[in-house]
């Protein structure tokens, strides 16, 4: 209106240029470095989090910092893209990768490329999956010389192009009189990097007492060296190979016949048993397993029993029941909510 009095435009750092005011408002959203780690860290999908680091350096630095991607994996936990089976019909027959069908978007073009496919391990041992890699061991005996190498690979399904990364092989002898009972290998974060823990339980022919030999690869080193060897009596007489034992905080929990788990603290090198709760053992139908809580709190064991799912976690020396799940209701539900995909 005519008389009135109107604010000088605001300009964009080029003399004569204004900026029109949509773009203010952004540029001052974008330029508060705490308000962009907010935005950043709520765009959800992993994939999202890639093209956001993709904008520019700022952007980069803080979706590369490693404690916001701790927090970003709090408040978008990782989606299961599927799981491996194994054939006991062929022992040295690879794992087979099946997919979790549907995917979200974003995420089923990233399955799509993956290269899930173990065939090039064929005759290896599929440790563990972690963090999106596959590792592999595969055991070479030489009786001759009382020698075994176990030579390691990791794959990794969705960056098979970075090539496999490189774990020194492991060396050492046969016990004399001695039968391997127990193999296994467990992996720890530490910094940016990993360490591994290998455990062999040997015993006597006669079965009578145990040894425990414990190998570990610290983070950035090239040679495994021994962690320790314990004479472990007839505590681990007979431990289980299914289900896995769990490493947590240096502790390694190994599944014993036929209700208890064997406990080893790397730290103190002492040995303890815990009994499973009530009502569950490891039988031989595989309806048993341990687990580590997401925040390496703690050891889970979840138990089948018919259509029930019951969570435990240890606590101390014993167990609480945190959760009981309904698998009649539970697949009710998925088919009602979900469409049902081919495979």
């Amino acid at each position: 209106m005519e008389g009135e009095t109107r604010p000088p435009p605001e300009l964009d750092g080029m003399e004569g240029e204004a900026q029109p005011p949509a773009a203010a408002c952004v540029s001052k959203v974008l330029d508060d470095e705490n308000l962009l780690t907010e935005i950043i860290v709520r765009v959800g999908c992993p994939t999202s989090l890639v093209r956001a680091a993709g904008v520019c350096r700022l952007w980069l630095s803080h979706a590369s910092d490693r404690a916001f991607l701790r927090r970003f994996r709090e408040l978008h936990p990782p989606r299961l893209l599927g799981f491996y089976l194994a054939q006991r019909e062929y022992p040295d027959a690879a794992a087979r990768f099946f997919p979790m069908l549907p995917q979200p978007p974003g995420l089923d073009a990233v399955v799509r490329r993956a290269s899930f496919s173990l065939d090039t391990y064929e005759g290896a041992d599929m440790m563990e999956c972690w963090n999106g890699s596959v590792l592999t061991c595969l055991h070479v005996q030489n009786f001759n010389h009382r020698r075994s190498e176990i030579i390691f690979a990791v794959h990794s399904p969705l960056c098979s192009e970075r090539g496999i990364p490189t774990i020194p092989a492991l060396h050492h002898k046969f016990g004399e009189g001695k039968l391997c009972t127990f193999i296994q290998l467990f992996s720890k974060e530490e910094g940016d990097g990993v360490s591994y823990f290998y455990i062999r339980v040997e015993c006597d022919r006669l079965q009578t007492y145990s040894t425990v030999h414990v190998y570990v690869l610290q983070n950035g080193d090239d040679v495994w060296r021994t962690h320790l060897t314990l004479a472990s009596g007839d505590i681990l007489l007979y431990p289980r190979s299914s289900p896995k034992g769990v490493l947590v905080h240096n502790k390694i929990y190994v599944p014993c016949d036929p209700n208890e788990i064997v406990v080893l603290d790397l730290t103190t090198s002492i040995l303890l048993t815990i009994q499973l709760p009530q009502g569950v053992g490891f039988g031989l139908a595989g309806n048993t397993m341990l687990s580590r809580a997401d925040d390496s709190s703690g050891v889970y064991l979840i138990h089948a029993k018919e259509f029930q799912l019951h969570i435990w976690l240890l606590k101390g020396d014993s167990w609480l029941l945190v959760d009981t799940i309904c698998l009649r209701e539970m697949c009710a539900n998925l088919l009602e909510d979900e469409p049902i995909a081919d495979i």
